[in-house]
């Protein structure tokens, strides 16, 4: 169940579901998110989507990838290291300046990490999109490419991870057994659902169908409170969440 595709993108039905369900196309939250990864928040922390977003992928790579090293590749920047550590030292200097706004300094670091994916572009072999489908392109951005390379894992990987992370099951089932955990996948995930990045179809969500599926997720506490095991509980919710996905969400993507 773990191991991680990367010859294609591969969507976990959860995620499909998580997405779908509220009106949130796929293509969109993965374009989105990483349009939002920073490199700058690797070295800072705040309340903002981008550092959600930046968190959200080191997450993945800690839950799916670091138990994978077969998925490395090869790419070492080692050679570019003296001419790049300066403007990493100041990407660190950046980050914990307290003179500036963040986005003033997400505006600075813009600057910095174009020098330096202009430093190591010519190692990093990674294309600079990615194909859900025929037709729908993801545009991978410099931060996210120089992020893959100095971790030495595929793009392609990188998000079939964070996809992993995002679950109905797991953030319901943990709710209503007071198991949550961090997972700030989960927590970019819920600043879309509640508008950021205005992703939602709004003729979905006026649909009955979505409205049908709101009043039975509602249910669910009271009605699996019997079920005290988180794993069992997570496996309950899913198998329900796929049911009323189907009977009540499907329909609306299939054009009916």
């Amino acid at each position: 169940m773990n191991k991680i595709e990367t010859a294609y993108l591969d969507v976990p039905r959860d995620f499909k579901i998580a997405c779908e369900s509220f009106g949130i196309g796929v293509p969109d939250f993965l374009q989105l998110i990483i349009r939002n990864f920073s490199f700058l928040y690797l070295f800072m922390h705040d309340d903002s989507e981008y550092n959600l977003a930046t968190k959200a992928f080191l997450h993945a790579e800690d839950q799916f990838l670091s138990s994978q090293p077969h998925l490395k590749t090869n790419y070492s920047l080692k050679e570019y290291g003296n001419e790049a550590a300066p403007y990493f030292q100041k990407l660190v200097k950046l980050a914990v300046n307290r003179s500036y706004s963040s986005r003033m300094k997400r505006e600075k670091a813009s600057k910095l990490m174009a020098k330096l994916y202009a430093i190591v572009s010519k190692e990093i072999k990674f294309k600079p999109d990615l194909y859900l489908d025929e037709e729908t392109k993801l545009t991978l951005s410099k931060d996210f490419l120089l992020i893959s390379a100095i971790h030495q894992y595929p793009p392609m990987a990188f998000i079939n991870a964070l996809m992993r992370c995002i679950s109905l099951a797991d953030l319901y089932a943990r709710l209503h057994l007071d198991q949550v955990v961090s997972n700030p996948a989960l927590g970019f995930y819920l600043r879309v659902q509640r508008g950021y990045g205005q992703l939602i179809d709004g003729t979905h969500i006026n649909t009955l169908g979505f409205k049908d599926f709101i009043l039975d997720l509602q249910e669910f506490d009271v009605r699996y409170f019997f079920i005290r095991d988180l794993e069992k509980r997570m496996a309950v919710y899913r198998a329900r969440l796929e049911e009323i996905f189907e009977e009540k969400i499907n329909q609306y993507y299939d054009g009916e």
